[in-house]
């Protein structure tokens, strides 16, 4: 017996199912490129969403440059001031006391709260004004040395720089006040609604309850640094402005305070000259009021916070100050940039999909798809019925027509072969019929000699059964035959 397991070759897949896996496969194929197209997408897309935000990071840290610069002008100047105005008060000998008393001369009609008043215009433009409450009974030229020393650094920082509206000296004593540029006594009692300089002074000090003299003073500032106001109007030129003072003092005492008032247009001045490509731009002080914004129109429109990253928000410390530089980018705007980048690869996307999807149909057309009708209809022709060849490209009709001659040869072979089997099948039962008969007729002959035979040998029993009668009666009778 052999050991051999005889090969069964597996059935060949039918043509149907040879088109059916080749359209999943082709999906599979389109999918999944499709999904690769979309994973990259997307890494792109996170890509772009952090280029966008760091950028927006850095044009953060810009506008934080700019508005330190514009924020260091106003404490330099004021630094400056206190310390010319420390030195001459601590140095007589450095200070320049003939100034006052040359400005004294020139003074046409001296009024008793406001000395300067009368000197000549071109005067007045260059020394500033002093305000005197006329009930104290102070000799104001006793200090007034002191801020007069830094009259020069004063005039130049306000040619320099527009923003910077008033620098002053208030009296610790609440007695006077040097302020520069010149402020006319009318300008003030108007300015501050009051009938005389005393009252209008007290108005001043109050500075719309800023109170500049208590804030930087030892009370509230025993560091001796310099303070930055909440924001206010100025009364004169009714601006916005927040001040940045300097206590002054001479050895241990307390004598007074300088200022100047920095307009809030200049921060946002600062903003609107440097753009942010995304989001808006708002300067916010330690509680929460806006000073600047990158849109004037809507400086107070301020979102409720958190104001973190987490929800689109970047953070900026102002150096000397509690203030913020806040930066807002909501995700939605930052994803609509994001995407607004990606067009032209989303387009390419597309675009080399839909050519990938093309190609698949062309080459489906041209040559997949033929191919697998070819080998549908060389299936089809295993049977009798012969099909017509369906509409192929002209570069596969030769192979179709092929088939279709083969078909028909092997049909009329079959055809043939059919008819000489039915013949010889035909001429097989003539055959068996002839015997049969031919058997038949054996078969009586062969009953009819059988009949006689049984004839004879009932004939031949009788006459033997005679015979063996007649010779038992001999017997009995003794008889010999």
């Amino acid at each position: 017996m052999s050991d051999t397991v005889p090969f069964q070759e597996p059935p060949a897949p039918s043509a149907r199912q040879l088109q059916r896996r080749h359209t999943l496969t082709l999906t599979a194929i389109v999918a999944v490129l499709t999904l690769a197209m979309l994973a990259f997408g997307w890494s792109v897309y996170a890509r772009q969403r952090s280029t966008l935000w760091w950028g927006l990071s850095t044009q953060g840290e810009q506008l934080q440059l700019a508005l330190n610069t514009s924020l260091d002008v106003a404490r330099t100047h004021v630094a400056a001031m206190r310390q010319s105005t420390e030195r001459n008060l601590r140095q007589p000998a450095l200070a320049d006391a003939s100034l006052a008393d040359r400005v004294e001369r020139r003074n046409l009609a001296p009024l008793r709260d406001a000395p300067w008043d009368r000197l000549p215009q071109d005067l007045v433009k260059d020394v500033g004004a002093v305000h005197v409450d006329p009930s104290s009974g102070a000799d104001y030229r006793r200090d007034l040395t002191g801020p007069l020393g830094a009259l020069a650094q004063v005039t130049a920082a306000h040619a320099q720089h527009k923003g910077l509206l008033w620098s002053y000296f208030y009296d610790a004593q609440k007695q006077w006040r040097w302020v520069f540029p010149s402020q006319s006594r009318d300008e003030v009692l108007t300015a501050t609604g009051k009938p005389d300089m005393g009252a209008a002074l007290r108005v001043l000090w109050d500075a719309a309850g800023t109170t500049p003299l208590e804030t930087a003073g030892p009370a509230s500032n025993p560091q001796k640094e310099l303070v930055w106001t909440a924001p206010h109007t100025e009364p004169l030129k009714k601006v916005s402005v927040v001040s940045v003072l300097a206590p002054v003092y001479s050895g241990n005492g307390y004598v007074g305070v300088v200022g100047t008032d920095l307009a809030l247009s200049t921060l946002s001045d600062v903003l609107v000259q440097h753009p942010l490509q995304l989001g808006h731009a708002w300067v916010v002080d330690g509680q929460g009021r806006v000073l600047a914004s990158s849109n004037p129109k809507a400086q107070d429109a301020l979102p409720a916070g958190p104001y973190t990253a987490d929800t689109g928000w970047l953070r900026f410390a102002l150096r000397g100050t509690d203030w913020a530089l806040l930066v807002q980018a909501p995700s939605a705007l930052i994803s609509r940039q994001a995407l607004t980048q990606m067009l032209p690869f989303i387009g390419l996307g597309i675009v080399a999909l839909l050519a990938l999807a093309g190609s698949c149909l062309w080459l489906g057309q041209r040559f997949t798809q033929p191919a697998l009708q070819l080998a549908d209809y060389v299936q089809q022709t295993d049977g009798p019925n012969i099909k017509r060849a369906p509409p192929v490209p002209l570069l596969w009709k030769p192979w179709f027509d092929r088939v279709t001659r083969q078909a028909l040869q092997r049909r009329e072979q079959m055809l043939g072969v059919h008819q000489r089997t039915t013949q010889l099948e035909a001429q097989v039962a003539q055959q068996v019929a002839a015997l049969h008969t031919a058997t038949a007729e054996h078969e009586a002959q062969l009953n009819a000699r059988s009949a006689e035979l049984r004839g004879v040998y009932a004939q031949l029993s009788a006459a033997l059964a005679d015979l063996q009668a007649t010779q038992s009666a001999h017997k009995k009778t003794g008889d010999t035959p």
